[in-house]
């Protein structure tokens, strides 16, 4: 695909460079560096020991297809075994989505390859409604009854329309954890502080006159305040 945008792909078509000669010469071998200049960046640092003997793309190229290609048959198999492993996990629900959906797209356009056009419409609406379950099955254990409820609907909606009913739960979900957060924190601090009240002044002496602690009612400041206004 890559090479088609750069319109480069007739150039892995080329065998070989003969034919050419002068400015049409020069522009093969500007196009044939550039091409493995591409395949050298694009594949794992332990296969490039294996590319080192071709001089022409080309060549790079017809080896890495007879050595890494597989056939629909054998990616499907892979596929369907990926899809049937793939499950929410940790995963926030737009990541898994999006999981999911990447790994059933590439599914689907290999079945409806090799299906008439006229049976394709059928098969495209039975698998939108297999699409949906299987992604509503992999769910989190916590999304059990948001799951339960667009299931149960007398007609269960797309899952569009399920990612988004989804997601508005995840969102109802985490704000509910911040709010009961806050109020485990607010529990705590009013217990602390309720207990910082209760123990003050324990071992403390208080004043019977005043209230206060520290001092007897004998040496309360506040008595002999009091006495000195009794006697003038």
């Amino acid at each position: 695909m890559f090479l088609k945008g750069k319109e480069l792909w007739n150039h892995i078509d080329e065998c070989t460079p003969a034919s050419k000669e002068g400015t049409q010469l020069s522009q093969w071998e500007e196009k044939n560096a550039r091409i493995i200049s591409w395949i050298l960046g694009s594949i794992e640092p332990h296969m490039m020991n294996n590319l080192h003997s071709f001089s022409m793309a080309k060549e790079m190229w017809d080896y890495l297809q007879c050595i890494y290609h597989q056939d629909n048959t054998a990616r499907r198999f892979q596929l369907e075994l990926e899809i049937d492993n793939f499950s929410q996990g940790n995963l926030p629900i737009e990541q898994y989505y999006s999981g999911f959906i990447n790994l059933w797209s590439e599914y689907s356009s290999l079945i409806y390859s090799k299906v008439p056009k006229e049976a394709l419409a059928n098969l495209q609406a039975i698998h939108e409604d297999s699409r949906r379950d299987q992604f509503l099955m992999k769910l989190r254990p916590e999304f059990e009854v948001a799951r339960a409820g667009l299931l149960n609907k007398n007609l269960v909606p797309s899952l569009d329309i399920c990612l988004g009913e989804l997601l508005r739960e995840e969102q109802r979900m985490a704000t509910q954890t911040i709010l009961g957060s806050s109020k485990e924190i607010s529990k705590v601090v009013n217990v602390t502080y309720a207990g910082q009240v209760k123990n003050r002044g324990k071992g403390q002496m208080q004043c019977y006159s005043c209230k206060e602690f520290g001092h007897i009612a004998r040496n309360c400041g506040s008595e002999v305040k009091e006495g000195d206004r009794e006697r003038a």
